[in-house]
């Protein structure tokens, strides 16, 4: 399998350089906690299903999922790309890049993570 460099594929850092940027209270020499087998084989599946929500959903001009934020109580919209690469670090043991998603986005160009699953499911059972 041929290494893809996900670094490169994302925007900018928003907060370069800025002094109230909201991660400088992370330690960037402090490694992350490593991961259970068990967390590292959920993530690895869910990889694989984004690859596959990719391939089907794309096509049918969906470009990524939602969430509801708890924190600021606002929905985030997630390009399929930089939830593969968010993944992907995070096997690596590493953050995940800085990314900054559309200030517009299609809203109904993103689905729900449980909706993207049953729309594979149904796709199986057919």
């Amino acid at each position: 399998m041929a290494s893809v460099n996900y670094n490169s594929q994302m925007p900018l850092d928003p907060f370069a350089d800025d002094p109230n940027d909201p991660a400088s209270f992370l330690d960037p020499d402090e490694p992350a906690p490593p991961l259970s087998d068990e967390e590292r084989a959920g993530i690895t599946q869910d990889l694989a299903l984004v690859a596959r929500f990719k391939e089907e959903l794309t096509p049918r001009g969906i470009l990524g999922i939602f969430f509801l934020c708890e924190e600021c109580d606002d929905f985030h919209y997630y390009d399929w790309d930089i939830m593969a690469a968010n993944m992907a670090a995070t096997l690596s043991g590493e953050l995940a890049p800085v990314h900054e998603p559309s200030m517009e986005p299609d809203v109904e160009a993103y689905v729900p993570w449980d909706y993207a699953a049953g729309y594979l499911d149904g796709l199986n059972a057919g």
